[in-house]
């Protein structure tokens, strides 16, 4: 199989994983906090590797849009998706959680870096930095916003 249709395969096994795994309605519900914390800090974080020279895309080749994998974006979304599915409710699991996929992430990177679809740059810093902010603040942004709409929906409710 050629290096360029490896994304593509793996954002649609993860897409299978996730219809199997998280029903419909949950789906439907994470989606929005999916794209804002999988997708958008994605390009947000590609774009900054691309113009610091830090990290990039290699072969993304017709899968390319704006210096970027197409297919990234929405396999971060579906990550996200089962990522705030199963996050756990208390603290204590929660800080290991984040670290868990602060660990998958970085290893994941090295692994795309040495299919050749990933130049994680020079060093093993740029991922663990990457990472270490994404993740923490993608779920302390998704457990505020989740509460500020509870809140949100009380409101309307009482009216």
């Amino acid at each position: 199989m050629a290096v360029k249709f490896i994304p593509m395969v793996y954002t649609f096994i993860f897409a299978l994983i996730m219809f199997a795994v998280v029903p419909r309605a949950e789906i439907r519900r994470l989606s929005i906090y999916a794209i804002i914390f999988g997708a958008i800090f994605d390009v947000i974080a590609a774009t900054t590797g691309y113009l610091t020279g830090m990290f990039g895309y290699i072969d993304y080749q017709e899968f390319g849009v704006m210096k970027l994998h197409f297919f990234a974006p929405i396999s971060w979304a579906i990550y996200y998706v089962l990522y705030f599915y199963f996050l756990p409710e208390k603290n204590i699991y929660r800080y290991i959680y984040v670290l868990s996929g602060i660990f998958y992430s970085v290893m994941f990177s090295q692994v795309i870096g040495k299919l050749g679809i990933l130049n994680p740059g020079p060093q093993l810093l740029y991922p663990i930095i990457l990472f270490c902010i994404w993740f923490p603040l993608a779920t302390w942004g998704y457990l505020k916003l989740v509460d500020w709409d509870k809140k949100r929906s009380a409101k309307v409710k009482d009216t």
